[in-house]
């Protein structure tokens, strides 16, 4: 477990720099009409069979079946969601989560692209902690889908443990970084001074049975400010990334044994905004990753580029650094064709 929080941080960057896998999705792309579009899965954790039930359309091209049942530990089958293009007003509707034998809980859910929005939230009337949401950005505006839904219902009886670990490791977590430089190469280096009311939330965890021991779907909130110092082929400036709404979903092998050891299978991410300030910072960002650097400062954009054509890499990523991690190392970090290790 002190892995996964010693790990916060960077993923943190990793997403900042830039809200699973999908099941098995079919080749074709399907037609599409002028308003916002998802795909829609829900992941039934409960032993018992789950009812779903969609209500409160809005302005709806395409709305969630009135109601679907999932099987015990199942995922459904794929549903696709449109908003209506042509009426100039906020799609919305609601899901209504119902395990046989257990309480309901509500999460409305609006859909749209600027000056719409796409976000959710949660009847407050809701059991703690038994449903979890993730609308990662997609294909936005392109051939496809623009979002991904994934929606979790289950006991949600492992989040306030794994929300006391953050509460307990994160501030020691966070000092042992803070002044510590990292040289990637000769011609970068990043030192971070500082990090400014971070706030880090569980708000969905589960564990399962997985093939190689545990399975592990968690869904974790981010928000705070990076302060650092970086040099870029001999020039020094301060820059900061402040990252808000940044929700992170990852889904985990996990073997126990003297520690906990993890092999990350999905990662998908949403963020409401980023700003980074540091023109140095983005110089670096052009030189390491390239495809992020022109959507940095374009939320949506930023988010479906990890979740889709770079999200391989990224999961390559956050593996290689949970090995390091657990090794006692600094994460070795390969960016594109190269491999630089990055040391305190």
């Amino acid at each position: 477990m002190q892995s996964v929080i010693r790990l916060l941080p960077f993923l943190a960057a990793v997403n900042a720099l830039v809200p699973a896998p999908r099941p098995n999705a079919a080749a074709e792309v399907e037609p599409r009409g002028l308003g916002t579009s998802a795909e829609m899965y829900v992941y039934n954790h409960w032993s018992q069979q789950l009812t779903v039930t969609g209500t409160d359309n809005q302005h709806m091209n395409a709305s969630p079946p009135a109601t679907f049942k999932v099987g015990p530990n199942a995922v459904s089958q794929k549903y696709s969601l449109e908003a209506n293009g042509w009426v100039p007003v906020q799609s919305s509707f609601k899901l209504n989560f119902k395990p046989e034998g257990g309480s309901q809980s509500t999460v409305n859910v609006d859909i749209g692209v600027s000056p719409w929005k796409t976000g959710f939230s949660l009847n407050s009337k809701n059991p703690a902690g038994q449903v979890g949401v993730l609308l990662a950005p997609a294909k936005i505006l392109e051939a496809g889908r623009d979002f991904d839904f994934y929606f979790f219902s289950g006991p949600g009886s492992f989040t306030s443990f794994v929300q006391s670990q953050i509460d307990q490791k994160l501030p020691e977590t966070l000092a042992k970084i803070k002044g510590k430089k990292f040289v990637v190469n000769s011609d970068i280096e990043i030192t971070v001074n500082d990090v400014i009311k971070p706030v880090v939330k569980a708000t969905y965890v589960n564990l399962g049975n997985g093939p190689n021991g545990l399975l592990v779907d968690a869904i974790v909130n981010v928000d705070g400010e990076v302060q650092l110092t970086v040099k870029f082929k001999g020039v020094t400036q301060k820059a900061n990334i402040k990252a808000k709404g940044l929700s992170v979903l990852i889904t985990a092998d996990a073997k126990l044994g003297a520690s906990i050891d993890l092999f990350v299978k999905r990662a998908q991410a949403s963020i409401d905004s980023v700003d980074i300030n540091g023109d140095i910072l983005v110089d670096i960002v052009g030189v390491l990753y390239p495809v992020l650097a022109p959507v940095l400062k374009l939320p949506y954009k930023l988010a479906s580029i990890v979740n889709t054509s770079e999200n391989a890499k990224i999961v390559s990523y956050i593996n290689t650094a949970i090995k390091a991690i657990n090794s006692g190392n600094s994460p070795i970090i390969k960016l594109g064709q190269d491999s630089r290790r990055v040391v305190a």
